[in-house]
């Protein structure tokens, strides 16, 4: 937990110098300052990103929490005229409320297990013939939304490695997840 504790820290600090470099780029005089509170920001974040993505296996959750808190962090820094990316920010946060929720329920074998009879077996409501729950709609909705954002013009190096490889979290923490599902659902008869 003390881990999860740093993680998170660190992203908050991350995403805090994110926007302090935003301002000083936009501010005449502190140009040079906040190139490098935005640098500094950006690899911070990236080191954060690259260390939950290589324990993913380890730790799914972590995968989840980082990606929630830097939601919740960038959401603060939203002027008020960004209504539709503040409304994606917060939808995506409560996603990832629900998918921390069914990560709970998926490593309670039996509860698991009695919440799948509930899915529907149509194929747009199952991932890889797993059921397309809360978990599995959040990761989907947040690579949407991040690799929308690669597309976008202007992006620097830095902060499209950082977009990719948040993407690849979400990708490896669905894998890892259904690793979860299949190995509790496999073992239904017991």
């Amino acid at each position: 937990m003390e881990k999860i504790g740093l993680l998170v820290e660190t992203i908050i600090f991350s995403v805090e110098n994110i926007a302090d470099g935003r301002r000083g780029l936009a501010t005449i005089g502190a140009t040079e300052a906040g190139l490098a509170s935005f640098m500094n920001g950006l690899l911070s974040a990236q080191v954060v990103f690259t260390e939950v993505y290589d324990n993913v296996a380890n730790d799914i959750g972590a995968v989840v929490l980082v990606e929630q808190v830097y939601l919740t962090e960038e959401r603060r820094y939203c002027r008020d005229t960004e209504k539709g990316v503040t409304a994606s920010m917060t939808a995506g946060i409560v996603a990832f409320d629900d998918a921390l929720r069914a990560l709970e329920i998926a490593q309670d074998a039996a509860a698991y297990r009695n919440a799948e009879a509930t899915y529907s077996h149509l194929p747009e409501y199952r991932y890889k013939g797993m059921p397309k729950d809360a978990f599995h709609v959040a990761c989907l909705a947040a690579a949407t939304r991040l690799n929308n954002t690669l597309r976008t013009p202007g992006i620097n190096d830095i902060e499209r490695q950082i977009y990719d490889q948040r993407s690849k979290n979400m990708s490896a923490a669905q894998g890892a997840y259904l690793v979860i599902q299949q190995s509790v659902l496999a073992n239904s008869e017991v």
